[in-house]
């Protein structure tokens, strides 16, 4: 397993924490402070849990993985392909200072110490780090972004920006939606199939059931990864709502996961 537990809040990819210069989680949705169909560990700012919550939430998470939530970077998710490059200007934006970074679904960085966040709730959150360049992406990939490619426009990103080499990019793939609950229209599969993923698609009964596990890791090896190098997590949110968010199977008004991740010294 390429995925280990960090206690109850969280799960991280193992052969990515153990290069060092980086730490992370994918957020579960328990032992945090919020309640009703948000409870407990809320992370989604725009889901209707209080400030008070919300900052309490952050705090646990960030104390768990060592970071300063006064520097977490939060963006306005809209199902783009758009990626920010963070800068230290950037640290707080979103939930302890006011954002203006709107419409991005992925944030990169070579800044240390400044924890990029994603949230999902069956969307896949893609994590991508270079150790050789120090640098990091944070990608939130629902369908539409994966269909646009978004994983390998952060990729992309990392290597004009930062000089990384694609090669050495280490890619985890988080909890969501699997194959086994992610039932689509034929309109929706037609997409997957003009962009080059036909064999992501599983087809029953006039239905479409798409592997966006698979979609992704395809995404980012015709980006230049080695697939050696892309870990995923292999847990479905909708089969799992003990321990994840899921809007298919909790419904609408359910909260958030994050994924969190920031440069550090060499741990």
């Amino acid at each position: 397993m390429s995925f280990s537990n960090i206690n109850e809040i969280g799960i991280k990819c193992d052969e990515i924490d153990a290069l060092g210069g980086i730490s992370h989680i994918f957020t579960t949705k328990n032992g945090g402070c919020s309640d009703g169909s948000l409870s407990s560990l809320n992370m989604g700012i725009n889901r209707p849990d209080t400030r008070e919550n919300l900052i309490n939430n952050y705090k646990t998470v960030c104390d768990c993985i060592g970071a300063d939530y006064t520097k977490t970077v939060l963006s306005h998710q809209t199902h783009t392909s758009n990626i920010k490059i963070v800068t230290e200007e950037d640290a707080g934006k979103g939930l302890y200072l006011p954002s203006d970074i709107r419409d991005t679904d992925g944030l990169v960085t070579n800044i240390k110490n400044v924890p990029l966040v994603i949230f999902y709730a069956d969307c896949v959150p893609v994590l991508l780090y270079s150790k050789e360049s120090s640098c990091i992406a944070c990608v939130h990939a629902g369908w539409r972004g994966t269909v646009a490619g978004i994983a390998a426009n952060a990729a992309a990103i990392m290597e004009t920006s930062f000089g990384a080499d694609a090669s050495e990019i280490r890619a985890a793939i988080g909890p969501s939606i699997g194959q086994c609950h992610f039932e689509t229209g034929l309109e929706v599969a037609a997409e997957f199939e003009e962009n080059g993923l036909s064999n992501c698609i599983e087809y029953k009964n006039d239905k479409a059931y798409i592997d966006l596990w698979r979609a992704n890791t395809e995404i980012l090896v015709s980006a230049g990864l080695k697939e050696e190098n892309i870990f995923v997590s292999g847990l479905c949110t909708v089969c799992n709502t003990d321990k994840f968010f899921s809007h298919r199977g909790l419904g609408a008004d359910t909260g958030r996961m994050a994924l969190m991740a920031y440069l550090c010294d060499q741990n």
